[in-house]
């Protein structure tokens, strides 16, 4: 049985504090899951505000390593440099699309990443707004005050039978097409991604996880852990090892970002 392998970040400011683990598992031999995230100190990227994305490979050996960390990457840089409107929200989606069409094209030029596909959430910090683009079955939760919500929307087959009502959260963990998705980055050569926006207020945590989170947790689980241990990367440690002893069947990733005050 392979070992666990983890990569992690951490940042903190008076603003914001950003933690991230990713790991994968103790049965895959590769970790297809990616994260990152830029928050930019050049005044004239500021005005565009802070980005986090998660993504999830698709796609198996090699390729689903690439897809994610190519949609991430490309993703931070479109959005930050790309020749685009000043408009965020259509400044992120355009980001998003010319990302989707960079993996797209990566998948169907090169033999060794054919039908290479990835999930990927972003998260978008800009003064006291949030803004959210989203493919796939990767999450975007919102923790505030005792509540947690999911804000994205899961592109799966089991996601959309729970949407109907016809299995619960429990019955989708252990579903045998649990992994079939119905919308991934670089599908086709155009892709619209699923688009959220609100506002944050301090105290607000972001939470961004992969699919595996919720192979051994529930939802109430995952808030409570957050709720009563925290979300540093000690805590992160601590929720990804118990997982794991579960059986870690997938690659996981968990990345929280807490808004600490607003930026204007």
């Amino acid at each position: 049985m392979p070992a666990s392998s983890v990569s992690k970040m951490d940042y903190a400011s008076d603003a914001l504090q950003v933690h991230g683990l990713s790991d994968k598992g103790m049965v895959r031999q590769n970790n297809e899951d990616y994260f990152g995230y830029y928050m930019p100190a050049q005044t004239g990227l500021n005005q565009f505000g802070s980005l986090f994305a998660v993504s999830d490979g698709v796609g198996g050996s090699a390729a689903g390593e690439v897809a994610s960390a190519e949609a991430v990457n490309v993703l931070l840089q479109e959005y930050y440099f790309g020749d685009h409107t000043e408009k965020i929200p259509e400044r992120l989606k355009t980001a998003f699309r010319n990302t989707s069409l960079h993996i797209y094209d990566l998948s169907i030029s090169h033999r060794s990443a054919r039908n290479m596909k990835c999930t990927l959430s972003t998260l978008l910090l800009r003064q006291n707004r949030f803004f959210i683009t989203h493919v796939g079955d990767s999450k975007i939760m919102l923790l505030r005050d005792d509540d947690m919500i999911q804000l994205t929307k899961d592109h799966s087959l089991v996601g959309k039978l729970m949407r109907l009502g016809l299995i619960t959260a429990e019955e989708a963990r252990n579903h045998p097409n649990k992994n079939v998705l119905l919308k991934a980055v670089g599908e086709g050569p155009l892709l619209i991604p699923d688009f959220y926006s609100g506002f944050t207020k301090p105290g607000d945590i972001f939470c961004m996880i992969t699919d595996g989170i919720l192979e051994h947790a529930t939802a109430e689980e995952l808030k409570s852990f957050l709720l009563e241990q925290g979300s540093s990367n000690k805590e992160l440690a601590e929720l990804i090892a118990e997982l794991n002893r579960r059986g870690g069947y997938d690659n996981m990733t968990i990345m929280t970002v807490k808004v600490n005050r607003i930026e204007w």
